[in-house]
């Protein structure tokens, strides 16, 4: 019969036992973490699963031969496994935060080849030395990427030079708590793109974003007999063709997503008016920092208590001091009322602005100012 002093004795060896394996553990876990490293220099996925299927089978082999439950053995181990795999995602998710934290993330529509992905690419340049790129598939999670702060900056195109003003843009911006801290003109170029050459009569179905639709309503309506079908960006539509392999079915896109997407132009420049041009926003969580000697413009947003002549006098107030100002109007969704967009072309900080502002606070129920920022001093509207 043992002893009390015995089983002390056994559960002393025990806990000598478990200490080496912890031990072992430790040891283990460095050498995961120089396996991670190794990974990530050599560009290699983090997990091989025939790997670890063959070393749980062989550990299992191992366990029967020492009278061991195989059960047990795979259970321990896939454990083990899996902690050696979350402690690599962990170093490889340092290493990635490490080498973008100087850079800045740009949401936007679509993915390379759009037009939005064009505009963001323009921002960078002029705006921002290391940037990275994020595409979303439609406006609402371009916005979403930079609440959340998954982006630096949410680009979105506001208004068109052919089809006027972006109205769900517009919606967007009267509902959030982001800030307008730049401005991007991009020439639009709409092509007709295929994945073969082929005559304008054989097309059956074409594809794109509701925008280059509106904007090329002239073209379109020569050809009554194509179905129209809409996509979340210009780059959905080159995709959605390309994995079809219709040779029947079109998109309208850009001419850089036709190489980028290696389709073939079947007509270019087909947009309803020759200079056509969108202009974007580059919105951020804080607002530009302003520099006194850049021509900057204030926009603001606003619902009038009723309707009224008020606005057109502070209108045209502004136009005798020779500032210049854009005002647009467009419809609530939801609320269906009538809501302003201004555009004026000096610092919110100026007195006269300032002056203004107050005029059209006192006539409103709702007023915003979206952002005070670098003018590109370009009128393509």
């Amino acid at each position: 019969m043992l002893s009390k002093n015995d089983l002390l004795n056994f559960r002393h060896k025990i806990n000598n036992i478990d200490k080496k394996i912890v031990i072992l553990l430790e040891k283990r876990k460095k050498l995961v973490l120089d396996i991670a490293k190794s990974k990530i220099q050599n560009n290699q996925p983090i997990r091989d699963i025939n790997r670890e299927k063959n070393l749980l089978s062989n550990l299992a082999n191992l366990g029967r031969k020492k009278n061991l439950n195989t059960n047990y053995i795979k259970r321990l181990f896939t454990l083990i496994i899996e902690e050696s795999v979350l402690t690599q995602k962990t170093l490889l998710e340092e290493f990635k935060n490490q080498k973008n934290e100087n850079k800045t993330v740009i949401s936007f529509l679509g993915s390379e080849g759009s037009y939005s992905h064009l505009a963001a690419s323009k921002y960078g340049k002029h705006n921002i030395k290391k940037i990275i790129r994020r595409k979303c598939s439609n406006f609402e999670e371009v916005i979403q990427s930079v609440k959340n702060n998954e982006s630096h900056y949410a680009i979105l195109p506001i208004e068109n030079s052919c089809s006027g003003p972006i109205n769900e843009i517009f919606n967007i911006l009267k509902n959030i708590n982001l800030f307008i801290v730049g401005e991007i003109y991009v020439d639009i170029n709409h092509c007709l793109l295929a994945i073969e050459k082929i005559e304008l009569n054989t097309i059956k179905k074409i594809y794109s974003h509701s925008q280059p639709f509106k904007q090329c309503s002239n073209f379109i309506n020569q050809f009554p007999n194509w179905k129209i079908e809409y996509t979340n960006s210009t780059t959905d539509a080159m995709k959605k063709i390309i994995q079809g392999n219709e040779k029947t079915n079109a998109v309208l896109g850009s001419e850089i997503g036709s190489k980028i997407y290696k389709l073939k132009i079947l007509c270019k420049n087909i947009s309803n008016i020759k200079n056509n041009i969108t202009r974007f926003i580059c919105l951020s969580k804080k607002p530009f920092k302003i520099n006194s000697d850049q021509q900057l413009k204030t926009t603001i947003i606003f619902i009038l208590k009723k309707e009224t002549e008020e606005i057109s006098k502070i209108i045209f107030s502004l136009e005798q001091k020779k500032i210049i100002v854009k005002i647009l109007t467009f419809y609530d969704i939801n609320k269906k009322e009538k809501i302003f967009y201004l555009d004026i072309e000096k610092k919110i900080s100026c007195n006269t602005i300032q002056e203004i502002f107050n005029k059209i606070q006192r006539i409103s129920k709702f007023i915003k100012i979206l952002g005070c920022y670098p003018s590109e001093n370009k009128t393509p509207f």
